[in-house]
């Protein structure tokens, strides 16, 4: 990806923040322009349009995801340990970057991950990972579909409806932020057991 000046940084930053309160739709360059606290004219002689600061902030964004699941085809660390250090590491990804509102203009329009597919469909690497290490018998039988679908939905959830889950719990935002921060953790507990014990 081509590297990016100050002022292009700046307009992304505000970009994001504003897709990610208003949805592509509701955007306007004039509040993305706002929120930069530049010009509109300046705003548009780097982004000439809407459509061109989304598809930078797009391919930024899977591009910074493609990177953080590489990491699966490396073996050094065991697998409880890396399966672990992944589930930190995506929650960092999920609160501080733009991958949700990305998620969410997805389903809203699947042609933008559909345009960018390899013809090529390779499994996740999460998957292939693990039915590895499940021939090679030091695991026992899981279902790999079932495993990444269960991570991804239980690292995005308290992410995604952090709003709903305080509202019916009860958590205030101290006791949220606590409970937070041993979460990963917690996620981490359940799914190594799960592939300990096997899971279909």
């Amino acid at each position: 990806m081509l590297s990016l000046t100050d002022s292009e940084k700046k307009i992304l930053d505000a970009a994001k923040k504003v897709f990610e309160k208003q949805g592509y739709t509701g955007a306007r360059m004039q509040h993305i322009a706002d929120e930069a606290g530049i010009s509109k004219a300046s705003l548009h002689y780097y982004f000439r349009s809407k459509e061109n600061l989304f598809e930078r902030i797009f391919d930024e964004t899977m591009s910074d995801f493609m990177e953080l699941v590489s990491t699966w085809s490396d073996e050094k660390e065991h697998w409880e340990e890396k399966l672990r250090n992944f589930i930190h590491q995506f929650f960092d990804f999920l609160k501080t970057k733009s991958l949700l509102f990305i998620l969410g203009e997805i389903n809203r329009n699947p042609d933008l991950l559909l345009s960018r597919r390899k013809k090529s469909k390779p499994k996740a690497k999460f998957i292939s990972y693990f039915e590895n290490l499940q021939e090679a018998g030091k695991l026992k039988s899981s279902n790999m579909y079932v495993v990444y679908i269960f991570m991804h939905s239980l690292c995005a959830y308290p992410v995604l409806n952090a709003g709903l889950f305080q509202m019916t719990t009860g958590m205030n935002n101290h006791d949220f932020e606590v409970f937070m921060k041993n979460y990963p953790d917690t996620v981490a507990d359940l799914l190594i057991n799960a592939l300990k014990r096997g899971l279909n």
